[in-house]
């Protein structure tokens, strides 16, 4: 039987969303996507901000351009310590993070043995040091 568009849409049960809402997986691949998607655009948008290539960004937080590239694509969850050179050469501050993390309310690690965290007013602007 060919496949022409009305055979296709025969083949169709209901709505592709709803059926792949259905898998107890989904909210957890869901949430995975939509903080690798806050996480490229704060990229993108703070290496544009400084006119930064994704070349030249790559250098700085010594990387390679292919993997900017696939963090600003949505298509690598960026481990930490590479969040963290990428962060630190654009000059991130608790509000990008807070955008990242749609955090409400601003906060950094004081002491990172004890676990203590301090809560920031909104109107602070911490920058990611060493």
């Amino acid at each position: 039987m060919k496949n022409t568009k009305k055979n296709i849409n025969k083949n169709l049960v209901g709505d592709p969303i709803f059926e792949a809402k259905k898998d107890k997986n989904f909210e957890k691949y869901s949430q995975e996507v939509d903080l690798k998607i806050r996480i490229a655009k704060e990229v993108y948008n703070m290496r544009e901000q400084k006119n930064l290539s994704q070349q030249s960004l790559a250098k700085m937080a010594a990387t390679t351009q292919r993997i900017i590239s696939d963090i600003e694509n949505a298509d690598l969850n960026p481990g930490i310590f590479l969040m963290f050179k990428i962060f630190k050469v654009l000059e991130f501050t608790s509000h990008n993070i807070a955008r990242i993390y749609n955090c409400p309310e601003l906060f950094y690690v004081t002491n990172s043995s004890a676990g203590t965290f301090k809560s920031l007013p909104v109107e602070s602007n911490v920058k990611i040091n060493n």
